[in-house]
């Protein structure tokens, strides 16, 4: 990554000033008494028991006024560094994991290094070390090592959702290996449907990595996230191959490359015309409440699923409330509130799952285990490596599936990342 000094950081507040008041972002309140809290959670699992901890946190502290504002992921992807760096920190946010972003925010000293609260909390010890690395940082901002600037409280992967009812009635099967799944979107494009996907979203970023991984293992997982190697960039080839191949045979729906992701999965949601869709863990609170068919899911087929332990909640080094901040992040990871995560269909890091009986955190956490089964297991996420790498992943995804050309695509995605990897 590279090194953004607060300098620079304090240019890029004054340059986004006009584009966060047009976000929504508003000047927090001074002094101690109030505490000033961001997430971008909606209609998740994840919402409502942080939602229920901050009001434990709000009885605790009847002096304090609390303050949550939402915000959405955009927001933070494109705006949170330079909000770190302003008069407008929150005192404690959700924020976007990887070295792209966390990375490039600790590395610059916008962050409270939360070793002193682990070791007061126990958190150490709460939470696995796998989990823990999403949150350590070196000082280039490289995920892995380092201090810890940030705590998941839950994990996420992505995977295909299905119409058991659809699959039922035309007698179409889970599919086991990238072959199988090939001849199913084949069967249902000869029923006169498609998959649904949001192309000119994050989802055509999803598919293109999940189709990577599919044929990755952890040592090119390393080369790749972590820096340690070349990178064999045939396994995003054919990836690229593989999307390239199915847009020829029409297994997108028409004008995929326009269609934005909340509409793919309201289509989904729907149940008329695409009986299968691949989305992430942060759906399956949306898909239990608004689907009214019998609906399931399934591990991409492969090694390995993309995934991770999820975003971070992060004290800011502006924070005026630092120790209040740690607190919540400590009710987060407690018993009661990973099991009512668990409970509402999220995937707690924490939980006793052994007492989980929501039907939706059955399904949810049985796709973890099978992911987990692989031996190579989650595969994180495809922009973290490098500084803005998202961005040009999502341009050159929209493209293959408007054009087909895959030879293309590769030399955008290795391109940008061989020239900016390290710096």
């Amino acid at each position: 990554m590279k090194h953004t000094t607060k300098r620079g950081l304090r240019v890029a507040a004054i340059a986004a000033a006009g584009a966060l008041a047009l976000g929504g972002l508003s000047a927090c309140s001074s002094g101690s008494d109030t505490f000033n809290v961001w997430w971008y959670e909606k209609d998740t699992a994840m919402a409502t028991t942080w939602k229920a901890a901050l009001d434990e946190l709000a009885a605790a502290h009847p002096n304090v006024k609390i303050k949550f504002e939402l915000k959405t992921w955009d927001q933070m992807q494109k705006s949170g560094a330079a909000v770190l760096d302003s008069d407008k920190a929150p005192d404690l946010t959700e924020y976007n994991k990887g070295n792209a972003t966390a990375g490039v925010v600790a590395a610059a000293g916008l962050l409270v290094d939360l070793k002193d609260y682990s070791a007061k909390y126990g958190w150490d010890k709460i939470l696995p070390p796998s989990a823990l690395t999403f949150g350590q940082y070196d000082d280039k901002g490289i995920m892995g090592s380092g201090n810890l600037y940030g705590i998941a409280s839950y994990g996420e992967y992505v995977s295909w959702f299905y119409n058991k009812d659809a699959f039922d009635k035309n007698g179409w099967t889970v599919p086991t290996t990238q072959d199988e799944l090939s001849a199913l979107l084949g069967k249902i494009k000869a029923a006169g449907q498609t998959q649904c996907i949001g192309g000119k979203d994050y989802q055509n970023v999803h598919l293109a990595y999940a189709l990577t991984l599919s044929g990755a293992d952890k040592a090119w997982l390393a080369n790749f996230q972590q820096l340690a190697g070349p990178v064999d960039w045939s396994k995003w080839n054919n990836a690229a191959t593989t999307m390239s191949d199915w847009l020829a045979k029409g297994y997108f729906p028409k004008n995929v490359a326009g269609i934005s992701a909340d509409n793919a999965v309201a289509a989904f949601q729907k149940g008329d015309t695409c009986p299968l869709i691949m989305g992430g863990t942060w759906l399956d609170q949306g898909m239990q409440d608004k689907i009214k068919f019998n609906w399931d899911k399934f591990k991409n087929p492969g090694n390995m699923s993309e995934g991770s332990a999820g975003n971070l909640l992060v004290i800011p080094s502006k924070s005026k409330n630092k120790d209040l901040a740690a607190e919540f992040i400590n009710l987060i990871l407690s018993k009661k509130y990973q099991n009512q995560l668990g409970e509402l269909g999220g995937l707690p890091l924490a939980a006793d799952l052994a007492s989980l009986k929501n039907p939706l955190a059955v399904k949810t956490n049985k796709v973890f285990a099978d992911i987990l089964a692989t031996g190579d297991g989650l595969g994180w996420y495809p922009d973290w490596p490098v500084a803005g790498y998202f961005d040009v992943q999502l341009a050159a995804g929209q493209k293959l599936l408007s054009d087909g050309d895959a030879a293309a695509y590769t030399k955008t995605v290795t391109d940008f990342y061989e020239k900016n990897k390290g710096n």
